[in-house]
């Protein structure tokens, strides 16, 4: 083994061990040692980026030696850095860089590609993807790419063309069998309901499988009112998907807990003044509950654009807080995060968030587990807008339970793990109604499908927004959705899903015992 790769391998054991000073100083040492040599700069970037340093970690690759600085591979790594710093403009102008460099590498192909959705580019991104499709028609991974994102952009036709071609090639590749499920609606002629049990029975005993493979019979058979059995088909599928999740309940709500322990009316109004800017409007909430409706029923308005599910936030409140943390020994995580400083927290933001907005005068951003962090939002934006969507709770928790997030949501996959998770989500929501009182506008969703004109009327009030009838159009914009919703949103509102956690019938009943039992239901 060469001298720098036996070293290398040192530095590695170093971060993975979390280890960084000392890889961070063998990183330095190696840079010196072998200055012509990429290595040392990239595990650099690395080890800088898992100290919190993206900005450094984007040094490191712009130190690269000249003969390798401006490859496809550097390229899409300083992309992949300056997006995860939240510069977005510069992290198009980089990936456009490396584009015209790639040629059927499958890895910097579908790099390309998610940087460009992730961009919200995704028009882009799909053009992409076909071009990569016809370098690699066999390939499993730009097809699969391919079909999401024609599931984004509401063209579920040609998404269905490329998964049955994907299918063609592996018949139990999890995320197409999953994928096609949610396509439309399906009926007695039109299902793949033996398909997916041939597959259960056939296919590798895999719990991606399992797990894909239930989701999507539960999809099909709900569709066609076999509910019981689709409700059997839930189960198996999220159970073996909580199998693979290394999830503990109890540390989350205690997370929960000391949020709204260490953040109190009086702490409010402790806080450092923020970034007067009234642009933002954040819808916030449970996930399935109506939050992507509402995004686009703002999205609708002349005046609004949308960030998307903008995770931002929380980020660069953790980063700053991070950075002031060795400045405040014994200090609690509550008392650190309450000492930052929200202007410069709010400017930060806003200076991302406007990479993706433009020049619009207001935009939402539509981020559901933004609801633990209201207070800071406010302090740190005192103008923006909170709109809080709430659902009964038992149809929360169907609908919740009902839907594969893909590594998103690890409460969702246990029914007790999930009620617990409502219970809890429920009590951080009272408690900022009290810490925060008129400042989070409260949307119910059987309201909003029920009374869609009122509600949106009272909205567009509450965000100080003129009235505009397009806004009830929303079902027709083209805009990408980059959500589980992205099928349900291009249909006009309806009250199909209210009650609905009653098809599960007898499976629900401990779900429905612990709400109660919690003054919920």
């Amino acid at each position: 083994m060469n001298p720098l790769q036996q070293q290398l391998d040192t530095a590695i054991q170093h971060l993975r061990a979390g280890r960084l000073d000392e890889a961070w100083a063998m990183a330095e040492a190696l840079k010196t040692q072998f200055p012509d040599q990429p290595e040392p700069y990239l595990f650099a970037a690395d080890t800088a980026r898992l100290r919190g340093d993206r900005a450094g970690a984007v040094a490191q690759l712009d130190a690269l030696p000249e003969s390798v600085r401006n490859t496809a591979g550097a390229l899409l790594r300083k992309a992949q850095l300056l997006f995860g710093d939240s510069r977005r403009a510069d992290a198009l102008a980089t990936v456009r860089e490396a584009m015209p460099l790639i040629s059927n590498n499958e890895a910097e192909l579908r790099a390309v590609a998610r940087l460009l959705s992730d961009c919200q580019r995704a028009e882009e991104a799909r053009g992409w993807l076909l071009s990569a499709y016809a370098q690699l028609p066999d390939s499993i991974a730009v097809l699969f790419d391919l079909a999401v994102t024609e599931f984004q952009l509401n063209l579920p036709e040609e998404a269905a063309q490329h998964l049955e071609a994907l299918l063609a090639i592996e018949p139990y590749h999890p995320g197409a069998l999953h994928l096609r499920s949610q396509l439309g609606k399906h009926s007695d002629d039109n299902n793949h309901i033996g398909a997916l049990r041939e597959c259960l029975a056939n296919g590798p005993d895999h719990p991606n499988l399992t797990t894909a493979a239930n989701y999507a019979l539960a999809r099909e058979l709900e569709d066609l009112e076999r509910y019981e059995e689709a409700f059997a088909a839930l189960q198996a599928g999220a159970s073996a998907y909580r199998r693979t999740l290394q999830y503990d309940g109890a540390e989350e709500l205690a997370s929960h807990a000391l949020i709204r322990d260490g953040f109190t009316a009086e702490d409010f109004s402790s806080l450092s003044p923020g970034c007067e800017d009234a642009a933002p409007i954040f819808v916030i909430g449970l996930p399935r509950t109506g939050t992507t409706l509402v995004e686009r029923l703002l999205n609708s308005h002349s005046q609004v654009n949308s960030i998307g599910e903008f995770k931002d936030f929380p980020m660069m409140l953790s980063d700053m807080a991070g950075a002031i943390a060795p400045s405040m020994p014994g200090a609690s995580n509550a008392e650190i995060f309450r000492a930052v400083d929200f202007r410069a927290l709010g400017e930060r933001y806003l200076t991302a968030a406007r990479e993706v907005a433009g020049d619009s005068a207001r935009f939402v951003d539509k981020l559901p587990y933004n609801f633990l962090y209201c207070g800071y939002l406010l302090g740190a934006l005192p103008k923006a807008r909170i709109l809080h969507l709430t659902r009964h709770p038992l149809d929360a928790c169907y609908a919740i339970y009902k839907t594969l997030f893909f590594g998103a949501y690890s409460f969702s996959y246990d029914l007790d793990e999930l009620a617990d998770y409502v219970i809890s989500y429920h009590q951080h929501m009272q408690h900022w109604h009290q810490v925060l009182p008129g400042r989070i506008h409260d949307v119910q969703y059987e309201t909003l499908v029920r009374e869609p004109e009122a509600t949106a009327r009272g909205i567009l009030e509450f965000c100080d927004l003129a009235w505009e009838e397009q806004v009830l159009d929303f079902h027709n914009q083209p805009a990408a959705s980059m959500t589980a919703s992205a099928m349900q949103v291009r249909k006009p509102v309806h009250t199909d899903s209210i009650d609905a956690w009653r098809r599960a019938g007898e499976g629900f009943k401990r779900v429905e015992e612990k709400l109660a039992a919690a003054g919920l239901g």
